[in-house]
């Protein structure tokens, strides 16, 4: 679940955001550039949807601003585009746009969904499905989740229950390839997306640690030196999230031949979406 600004006066378009996101994300609404961006400073956001020419002409000063700020926010472009706006919408990725949706054309609610999910795909998600090939699929899961929902403060429970299996079974699994217990493994998830947002070097670490629900700035530090051995700015420095998946992948340990050996618990549910 990805943090999503939208900046979209029109009453129909955004609500033609909240069908498709549905439960999928979090949507966080702005009137204006000022809170948008008040938004992207206090909160752990990842997309933004904006129509670029609310106000009549395109707003690109908007685009920049934020994209220099904060350049690992994907930018979504939701607009009308009538004839004398075209070069206007052809310059928008040279402004930081990643992403162009045309209103009344191709923003039905499973193309609106498919937009994000593929700006979603050029972001952590798709480092951490790359870093985890090979591994259980159910661990995977729990991985991707503790990352993708580490603004709400999951606990063990939680975990399982979003993985529709009993927080047993599912410690068992992750037991079973080597991974951290399932309350290690959040705290894990919530480095991981910490380190993804230092990654701006305009974000502070105490700001994202209030973002993530850390109860201090320092009980933050504390964290990071508990689990990477590093400050907040060394972790910034030497990578980032990168650095920090790597950090995590380093406790996974192989599984033992007693625990390939014990009879597994119950299959686990069908797939749930992030």
């Amino acid at each position: 679940m990805a943090v999503i600004a939208t900046l979209l006066p029109n009453d129909a378009h955004l609500q033609r955001v909240r069908i498709a996101v549905r439960d999928r994300h979090e949507l966080v609404a702005c009137g204006t550039w000022a809170a948008l961006r008040e938004v992207c400073e206090n909160r752990p956001v990842r997309l933004v949807i904006a129509d670029l020419f609310a106000s009549g002409s395109a707003a690109f000063d908007g685009v920049r601003v934020i994209k220099r700020r904060w350049p690992r926010v994907t930018f979504i472009m939701y607009s009308a585009i009538p004839a004398d706006r075209v070069h206007d919408a052809f310059d928008a990725g040279r402004q930081g746009v990643d992403v162009l949706v045309v209103a009344d054309q191709d923003d039905t609610p499973r193309a609106l969904l498919a937009h994000i999910e593929r700006a979603e795909a050029r972001s952590l998600t798709a480092v951490l499905r790359e870093a985890l090939q090979g591994v259980d699929e159910l661990v995977q899961d729990a991985v991707l989740l503790s990352v993708s929902r580490a603004h709400e403060r999951l606990s063990p429970d939680g975990l399982a229950k979003l993985l529709a299996l009993p927080r047993r079974t599912v410690s068992f699994r992750l037991e079973q390839a080597g991974f951290p217990s399932p309350r290690r493994l959040l705290t894990w998830g919530r480095l991981i997306m910490a380190a993804n947002l230092m990654e701006d070097p305009n974000r502070a670490a105490d700001r994202v640690s209030a973002s993530l629900g850390f109860p201090s700035a320092s009980a933050f530090r504390n964290m990071c030196q508990r689990y990477l051995h590093s400050t907040p700015s060394e972790i910034r420095r030497r990578g980032g999230a990168s650095y920090t998946v790597r950090a995590l992948l380093r406790h996974v340990r192989p599984a033992t031949k007693a625990q390939a050996g014990r009879e597994r618990p119950a299959s686990r549910a069908p797939a749930f979406t992030i």
